[in-house]
């Protein structure tokens, strides 16, 4: 019997020890740095603000989507011909960047 409890207290302090050991290789795996969250938001250059943008539309064009990802817009446009059109925005200054067109297949 003092076997089977010496056994018990040995098993248990194995278990303690074992999860010691996984919250250490966790935490020391983990970066605490606040460069990690910073890394996806935008420049400090971004936070500039600018005048209206003005971006004229064909006749009958319609926006579908837009959308914001690494200080840039990004604006999908539906053409009345079926095509569509990928417009670019810096969004530090609000000059467009580029147009991506797409035609509709014959």
């Amino acid at each position: 019997m003092q076997a089977l409890k010496a056994l018990v207290i040995f098993m248990g302090v194995l278990i303690i020890a074992g999860m010691g050991l996984l919250v250490y290789g966790l935490m020391t795996r983990v970066s605490w740095d606040d460069k990690t969250v910073q890394a996806d938001a935008p420049p400090a250059s971004a936070s500039v603000s600018f005048a209206g943008v003005s971006s004229a539309l064909p006749a009958g064009a319609t926006v579908e989507s837009v959308a914001v990802d690494n200080g840039r817009a990004v604006v999908h446009v539906r053409l009345v011909d079926g095509g569509a059109e990928i417009r670019l925005f810096d969004l530090a200054t609000g000059a467009a960047t580029g147009t991506i067109q797409l035609k509709a297949a014959p």
